[in-house]
């Protein structure tokens, strides 16, 4: 029995099963070993780039949102900002209603709302035409045309339109 043992042993190991025809087990040993020497370089190396440097976990630990127990590390909005002395002129009141600071306030029947509307073209009658060999480029795509006003010029000087200009300018002297 002994020596069955042993010549099954030494039989070749294609004759052990048809799948490792041509192996030999020195060399599957070596294709295992490499592998697992890779495997762990790999895995050590990515370790080594995924560690944190000091400075990087001191503000992880500045900026967590929670600690290690589950309770909020966040500070309120207004928590470090620091609000100066102010007053409001009469008829505002200080209000305070969800800003870090507070703000000065009228109602619109005390103060009222500026409702400002823009003037009409020409309202003031300071509006000209532009000038005659105007680039295409002044008289704007919709309604963003170039607006012309009439040049207050001092003595001796006159309105002129220069080549390629939207509207006139003084010149002369």
């Amino acid at each position: 029995l002994a020596q069955e043992v042993s010549s099954e042993r030494l039989k070749p190991s294609s004759a052990l099963h048809p799948e490792f025809q041509g192996c030999r087990p020195t060399t599957m040993q070596y294709v295992a070993r490499s592998l697992v020497i890779c495997l762990v370089a790999v895995c050590g190396s990515s370790n080594a780039l995924l560690r944190e440097s000091p400075e990087e976990t001191k503000l992880d630990m500045e900026y967590r949102e929670k600690d290690s127990f589950g309770n909020t590390e966040l500070a309120p909005a207004c928590d470090k900002i620091q609000c100066g002395e102010y007053s409001c002129p009469t008829p505002f009141e200080l209000k305070v209603d969800g800003t870090c600071c507070g703000y000065c306030y009228a109602p619109d029947h005390v103060i009222a709302a500026s409702r400002h509307q823009g003037l009409k073209h020409n309202a003031t009658g300071f509006a000209i035409e532009q000038c005659e060999g105007a680039p295409s480029t002044c008289k704007g795509p919709g309604t963003n045309v170039v607006r012309c006003f009439k040049p207050s010029c001092r003595a001796g000087d006159s309105p002129n339109c220069a080549p390629g200009a939207c509207c006139a300018k003084c010149s002369g002297r």
